[in-house]
């Protein structure tokens, strides 16, 4: 008989706080993960901890050690935004940092900053014909100058090669006045869909664009070039980009997932080599929607919930897989995305009160030698 090994819980606190700066209890959830024939089960071990400041990125000791921070909405909080592979490595999306790249063990990684963050939400990476794009926009709603909400550059481009970035097209590149913000963008089968926010004079309103490829700068193109943009309705804009259902996921991530009752609802954000944006996918079922992010590849497939579960399988023509569990979270806190480094893990988590967050950063964690 198959053993269960529950998961989402909240048994132990990560950092012991002074009662001033102590969180609330983590909710837990009742899902659970049934441990199969070939999984290996192991608590996490030698974790080095990161987190993040305007400054850049720490290292400390010991969790205890992280200042606090006030809360921001998590559009103006330094936080990982978004995980993508470029050039066959990992790289992490830092919100009003910049992009930070896979480091040595105990060492923090590269962090390659630029004054296009300063001010600006950084909110998703992007595979576009011209290389890695960034999404940038300004949240009038949370930001604390008021002054103007024009922002240029909606897409930043990124080279990797000198970690440096440059600003790639703006709102007037799309058609649009240049109040506009680019405040969504997917990639869905063949076509990208792109939500813009403008505002003037305290009235809001929204574009949604369908088109294949990005237009040409506009400073570079005629009218003929943005031809393959098309405007269309909030109700064709939303169908569009719904979440898939969890059954058109691809195979290794189902085969992963299959320990976990189909009766539990999840919501997945899944990255890999090919896709040029996340992909979102959904369950419905009897309990309350589980959190977790996933990354597929043509030889290994790992997935990281918000409670620290995190299975991985190093090899997709094996069905040996591992469950590890990283360190518990003091309550308020969550794990969000991960990227693999070789044999370690690095994966986010950040302090979170309603929309907003408070302290963020990194664990390091090397993945145990039984699963090689």
């Amino acid at each position: 008989m198959n053993k269960k090994i529950a998961f989402l819980l909240s048994i132990l606190l990560l950092v012991t706080f002074s009662c001033k700066n102590r969180v609330v209890s983590q909710t837990e959830q009742d899902s659970s993960i049934k441990k199969t024939e070939n999984s290996v089960v192991t608590k996490s071990s030698s974790s080095h901890w990161f987190y993040f400041s305007e400054n850049g990125i720490h290292s400390v000791s010991n969790p205890s050690e992280i200042p606090p921070t006030s809360f921001k909405p998590w559009t103006e909080a330094i936080r990982v935004s978004d995980v993508s592979i470029i050039n066959s490595s990992p790289v992490l999306l830092i919100n009003r940092l910049g992009i930070m790249t896979s480091g040595t063990p105990g060492y923090p990684p590269s962090l390659h900053k630029d004054s296009l963050f300063s001010g600006t939400t950084a909110a998703g990476l992007y595979r576009t014909e011209k290389g890695t794009a960034i999404r940038l926009y300004k949240n009038t709603f949370f930001s604390e100058k008021k002054a103007s909400n024009t922002n240029l550059t909606c897409l930043a481009n990124y080279d990797p090669t000198s970690g440096t970035f440059s600003p790639f097209l703006s709102a007037k590149d799309f058609g649009l006045d240049d109040t506009n913000q680019c405040v969504a963008l997917d990639r869905i089968g063949s076509r990208w869909y792109a939500s813009f926010k403008g505002e003037t004079n305290s009235k809001v309103d929204f574009t949604y664009l369908e088109f294949e490829d990005f237009p040409i700068p506009e400073s570079e193109a005629s009218a003929s070039s943005r031809s393959d943009l098309r405007k269309i309705s909030s109700e064709t804009y939303q169908e569009s980009v719904r979440p898939f259902p969890l059954s058109r996921a691809p195979e290794q991530l189902l085969e992963l997932l299959s320990s976990i009752p189909e009766s539990t609802s999840v919501n997945i954000k899944l990255y890999s080599r090919s896709t040029k944006s996340v992909q979102n996918f959904i369950r419905q079922g009897e309990s309350t929607p589980v959190d977790a992010h996933a990354f597929v590849s043509e030889d290994r497939t790992a997935v990281l919930f918000s409670d620290g579960t995190f299975l991985y399988r190093p090899d997709n023509s094996s069905s040996n897989r591992m469950i590890l569990k990283l360190p518990a979270l003091s309550s308020g806190y969550v794990y969000t995305t991960f990227v693999l480094s070789g044999k370690t893990l690095l994966a986010a988590w950040e302090e979170q009160r309603f929309f907003e967050t408070g302290r963020a950063g990194l664990l390091e964690n090397p993945l145990p030698n039984e699963v090689y």
